[in-house]
């Protein structure tokens, strides 16, 4: 009678740690809401580990709409980057992702509001995580990480990470990371690619292209992966080669590496 006590109250004992370990993962996870001058709200999911190495600050593609409750809860999470959001936790990075500024589409990336509300975000984040900012963008979100690159100082922020970038103008919209002012990007600059990504706006020949293009960034490299899994998506979504479907583990972890090399402790 005695052991099955002590059998039961170890398992009782083993459930409320699992419960409260889970109580705190889910207490780790923010939701940072920053009031925005004309009114509405820039929402952004926030999650740090305890001492991280760097902040990374990752951008949708798309319209920019990720619809983040008050929990903290991302109901469109398909992007490349916003799906693997915790495994950038796991590499030692504070994690920041951010709405469609008020919840609403995006229609320019470039827009003095939009690029102001970036700066603010990037403040936000280096207030709470203490650590370097990276602006890492993946398709459409690459023309909001360049244009902050091209528009925020070396102090403000550390590097940026293109994946997948829309280098040609598309029937929605016009905007390029041509038109981000990357001539006056004065940081580290990763360009990363699939080669077999067949989005007809975001093709990596185009690579190069970009990386010649950064004539003030102290370190410029173009990474290109190949392989996968079938896509599941047309060419230009997350479930394609052009959102490094079945290879994401794989690429987070040689950005993740490239960003820590340049990283200054």
């Amino acid at each position: 009678m005695a052991r099955a006590a002590r059998r039961l109250g170890g398992l009782v004992g083993a459930l409320l740690a699992l419960a409260g370990a889970a109580q705190a993962a889910a207490a780790d996870v923010a939701v940072i809401d920053l009031k925005l001058s004309g009114g509405g709200v820039q929402r952004v999911w926030y999650r740090q580990p305890e001492h991280p190495v760097a902040a990374v600050v990752l951008f949708t593609g798309g319209d920019g709409v990720l619809s983040i409750d008050g929990a903290g809860t991302i109901r469109r999470d398909g992007n490349f980057l916003v799906r693997t959001r915790e495994q950038w936790v796991a590499h030692g990075f504070a994690v920041a992702v951010p709405d469609a500024p008020g919840g609403t589409t995006l229609t320019s990336r470039l827009s003095r509001t939009n690029q102001e509300i970036l700066a603010r975000i990037v403040e936000a984040v280096h207030a709470r995580s203490g650590a370097p900012v990276w602006l890492v963008g993946t398709s459409r979100g690459t023309i909001s990480a360049a244009g902050g690159a091209g528009r925020l100082t070396a102090g403000e922020i550390a590097g940026v990470v293109l994946t997948s970038s829309v280098t040609r103008p598309s029937r929605s919209s016009g905007e390029t990371v041509f038109g981000a002012d990357l001539e006056r990007v004065s940081v580290p600059v990763l360009v990363v690619s699939h080669a077999g990504d067949r989005c007809a706006v975001t093709p990596a020949s185009d690579a190069e292209r970009i990386r010649r293009a950064l004539p003030k960034s102290p370190k410029t490299e173009v990474m290109l992966f190949e392989g996968g899994l079938p896509p599941k998506s047309n060419e230009c979504e997350a479930f394609a080669e052009h959102g490094y479907y079945g290879i994401e583990a794989r690429v987070v972890d040689r950005i993740s590496d490239w960003i820590k090399a340049q990283t200054k402790p």
